[in-house]
């Protein structure tokens, strides 16, 4: 299959890239030119007129739970509804239910622009079966990895939903072991707590998992070769997880120059995930069915994660994206909006965001050999967007075109029109709040 994306300008996904008039050509699923095409050098090729749009990179969404469709639910604080939920989907009926929903929020991402995602924390093993659907080409979905079930101990953060847990080194190792017999693709942990299951204002990122648990999970994992993330959101938290042994770091918080040296030398990662805590801060309980205590301790984990990325960015430490997708307001279409965030709230630039979302985070997921960035012998994994990006990320809300390993699509994502009216008006006002204060 030769496919010719044409008359187009190139975004190649680089923090300083710029937009270049130039044509994307594909064959077999990957780029074998870009540049100013002509003549003989398009025959045999199908041809996409690109006229005034923007071709860049396919998002990656580094941080995603694909269970969830985003929208609000008080079974998702706790209590005998979620209890009665999670029974459910221990069930074979709850088994096709799960991976129905699954199938649905990668098909969801798909079609938001989003060509690769990573899966970090499932229901029994959902993400592994529609990862393998979606491989054997019997379900439209982004490239995924994913890691099955998280891994915590008693009252850690997931417990009781999407983690197992574990007390003993023995048995730490015994469900790494049981992970990678299941095939997944890295190891999640949760070394710390967070907003949903805080018991305390002011302190959703309570340890706890300690120094000897993490160690044991890391080392088991690296010895079968598999990577591991960790839910991570508060300083303690940071020194228990990097000097344990993790890979990355999911959310964030602040941490001091000793550790940003070792998770450096590791060649370790940040995953800012700004999607579900914004909106759980800015927006009424009302409508987000949180209890107060979790709108002020989102905000706590908002200031941290900013703060984390930005200490990561100045020890040279790559920052990548994810939307913790299926938190409330965090939808499987959203990564348009994370990407959006970042800029704001860190103050880079559009290319820097853009980079963040496609070449750093295959950087850091170890497929920039493959994807993140529109270069010759990669896939043609691209987002066409029908307007610049370099000058308003918004226009990355609505594709023109997603192309998977040279599969067009022009699918449009279901969307719940109450949702995305209350996160665009806190756009809005976030964005006039960022002007006042210039």
């Amino acid at each position: 299959m030769k496919k010719a994306f044409v008359n187009g300008y190139v975004i190649e996904g680089k923090a300083d890239s710029a937009a270049q008039r130039a044509d994307v050509l594909v064959e077999d699923g990957k780029i074998v030119f870009v540049g100013e095409a002509a003549g003989e050098q398009l025959d045999g090729f199908d041809t996409v007129d690109c006229t005034g749009k923007y071709i860049m990179p396919g998002l990656i969404n580094m941080h995603a739970h694909l269970f969830g469709s985003g929208k609000p639910s008080k079974s998702l604080g706790g209590g005998n509804g979620q209890k009665r939920i999670i029974q459910f989907i221990q069930t074979g009926i709850g088994h096709k239910i799960a991976d129905k929903l699954v199938a649905s929020g990668v098909r969801a991402e798909l079609d938001s622009g989003v060509t690769t995602i990573r899966g970090v924390g499932d229901f029994v093993g959902s993400d592994l079966r529609t990862r393998d659907r979606v491989k054997a080409g019997k379900l439209p979905g982004p490239r995924i990895y994913c890691s099955g079930t998280a891994i915590t101990v008693p009252t850690g953060h997931g417990d009781g939903t999407f983690a197992e847990i574990a007390e003993t080194t023995e048995d730490f190792c015994a469900l790494v072991d049981a992970h990678y017999k299941a095939g997944v693709d890295l190891i999640k942990i949760c070394v710390t707590g967070g907003v949903m299951d805080a018991k305390k204002k002011g302190n959703p990122g309570e340890l706890k998992m300690n120094l000897e648990q993490t160690k044991a999970v890391c080392d088991r994992a690296h010895e079968l070769g598999l990577r591991v993330a960790s839910h991570t959101e508060s300083p303690e938290g940071m020194v228990v997880a990097i000097e344990g042994g993790v890979d990355t770091i999911e959310h964030g918080a602040p941490f001091d120059e000793e550790h940003a040296g070792i998770l450096k030398e590791r060649n370790g990662g940040i995953i800012v995930t700004l999607s579900p805590a914004l909106p759980l801060y800015k927006l009424p309980t009302e409508l987000t069915k949180l209890p107060e205590m979790a709108v002020y301790n989102s905000g706590v984990v908002m200031n941290g994660m900013i703060k984390g990325a930005k200490e990561a960015k100045e020890a040279g430490i790559p920052v990548g994206l994810g939307t913790d997708a299926s938190c409330p307001f965090a939808t499987q279409h959203g990564m348009w909006r994370e990407v959006w965030y970042y800029q704001k709230m860190t103050d880079v630039s559009a290319a820097e965001a853009i980079s963040a979302a496609t070449l750093v985070n295959a950087k850091i997921l170890g497929i920039d050999d493959i994807t993140g960035s529109v270069e010759c012998g990669k896939y043609a994994d691209l987002f066409i967007a029908n307007g610049n990006p370099l000058e308003d990320l918004a226009v990355l809300r609505e594709p023109f075109a997603v192309v998977k390993e040279g599969v067009m699509r022009q699918e449009k994502p279901k969307k719940d029109p109450a949702i995305e009216a209350e996160l665009d008006k806190m756009m809005e006002d976030l964005q006039a709040e960022l002007q006042m204060a210039e």
